[in-house]
């Protein structure tokens, strides 16, 4: 078995390079877009044995320069990319793998590793190594220079013959050779909204503007000469220019703003097309004018599990795929997992209802560190005893019978006489401040209502026979 190459795969030009690169690279073509141009383009990528792949990554290329393709793009990205991923191992998080995932490396590849559901015409191959300072890196081989259907890296984009990827081992490939990319659903709109607007902007430069008319004597050449100079120097409208004495009728255009919506409702009409394409709805990229907040919050959770079969995806590569990678890179994560961090709830006068309901209804015990955490309070060190002040503090009164708070009617110095004078201080009682009642109790609404009802005897019972 032959040894495999350590050496790393260059790309480059022609200048400035002592040795040529493993790969030369050709500019990218853009414009001149068309439907037909876009149908070649996927035939060439789909032939069975010598498929040529450059015509649709170039495409692709010049279609990610439309606004709205590129904003539902990055839009879809950050959601991904914006949850946090952690390394389990054993119930507990890896802080050397947690030193990894936070490397500027790490993260550049969860972004190519986005691209690639896109971008990732015939598959994504990578080449993993350690920099001179010992830093991990890696390289995104030039797509239109990979062959993956007979596993070769091509010098020249468009050759049939390269040199095979077997001979390196520090390769990872992902994907599948045949795969075009989902770009290739939304290029198609793109395609057609960019020649709808070049034709909507040559509708409203003809239609839009004013044409000027002159005259001039038919047989004075020089007022001829100063009025073409004249009309020339006021800008780029349209102009027309006759003799003096001849007919000249401006016919227009039928209905010229009627068509000046309709290139506006074609155009409105891709981005539509292209939000559904990759977020999978449009009321969470633009607001219509048939939206409610009921049907945005379904479409916004449909945009969700989107979101959650991407980083699925991702996933799949990290803990399968990348295994023998880590391995090689000196990385242990035998007996762990990686796994995106579920989002935390924006709403969280409904996450406090949630957690009301659990444990009041429910009575589901909740531990206090996941409040803290869940809502980002810190906790206070002095934890233990401020907890116990505020049980004190909050904690509920036993039920009282109606006598805890009367005077003791035994007690001289309480029972209560006069109903002017309750506390025998030869005052009188205020009758706005309650006092007490000729029993000595109280004068408070229970005590009232107690007197009100009549107490049965006891031991023998009533005698009744009267």
């Amino acid at each position: 078995m032959s040894k495999k190459s350590k050496r790393r795969i260059t790309s480059g030009g022609y200048a400035g390079n002592v040795t040529a690169p493993t790969i030369i690279l050709r500019q990218t073509r853009r414009g001149g877009l068309d439907v037909g141009v876009y149908m070649n383009a996927i035939r060439s990528a789909e032939v069975i044995d010598y498929p040529r792949r450059e015509k649709l990554i170039d495409l692709y290329e010049d279609v990610k320069l439309d606004s709205h393709l590129f904003s539902v793009l990055r839009k879809q990205k950050a959601a991904v990319l914006s949850t946090p991923i952690q390394f389990m191992r054993d119930g507990k998080v890896d802080e050397a793998m947690q030193e990894h995932i936070k490397s500027p490396w790490f993260l550049q590849f969860l972004g190519d590793l986005y691209d690639h559901e896109w971008e990732g015409v015939g598959g994504s191959l990578f080449q993993f190594y350690r920099d001179d300072k010992g830093w991990i890196n890696y390289d995104l081989i030039p797509r239109k220079n990979v062959d993956a259907i007979n596993r070769v890296i091509l010098h020249h984009q468009g050759d049939i013959t390269g040199e095979s990827w077997d001979e390196f081992d520090d390769l990872l490939y992902i994907g599948k050779p045949r795969m075009i990319g989902n770009l290739a659903v939304a290029a198609f709109w793109v395609v057609l909204k960019r020649n709808n607007v070049g034709d909507w902007a040559d509708f409203a430069e003809i239609f839009g503007r004013p044409v000027r008319e002159g005259t001039y004597d038919a047989w004075d050449e020089e007022a001829r000469q100063k009025l073409l100079k004249d009309i020339s120097e006021m800008g780029g409208a349209g102009v027309i220019v006759h003799p003096s004495g001849t007919e000249l009728n401006l016919i227009q255009a039928q209905n010229v703003a009627g068509g000046g919506d309709l290139y506006e409702k074609l155009g409105t009409y891709c981005n539509n097309e292209i939000s559904k394409t990759v977020t999978g709805n449009t009321l969470t990229t633009e607001a219509g004018d048939k939206g409610t907040q009921a049907l945005g919050t379904v479409q916004k959770e449909g945009e969700e599990d989107i979101n959650f079969f991407v980083k699925q995806a991702i996933l799949n590569i990290l803990n399968y795929e990348m295994t023998e990678t880590f391995a090689r890179l000196g990385i242990n994560t035998e007996g762990g997992e990686f796994f995106f961090v579920p989002p935390k709830s924006k709403n969280s006068q409904e996450k406090v209802n949630v957690l009301k309901t659990l444990r009041n209804d429910l009575l589901l015990p909740i531990d206090d560190d996941y409040l803290y955490e869940e809502f980002g309070i810190p906790k206070p060190k002095d934890y233990e005893t401020m907890k116990e002040e505020l049980k004190k503090a909050h904690q509920a009164p036993s039920h009282l019978s109606p006598d805890d708070d009367d005077d003791d009617p035994q007690d001289p110095g309480k029972a209560g006489g006069d109903d002017d004078d309750p506390d025998g201080t030869g005052k009188k009682q205020d009758p706005a401040k309650p006092g007490k009642g000729k029993d000595g109790k109280k004068d408070n609404a229970f005590n009232r209502m107690a007197r009100f009802f009549v107490r049965a005897l006891q031991g023998s019972g009533a005698d009744l026979d009267w």
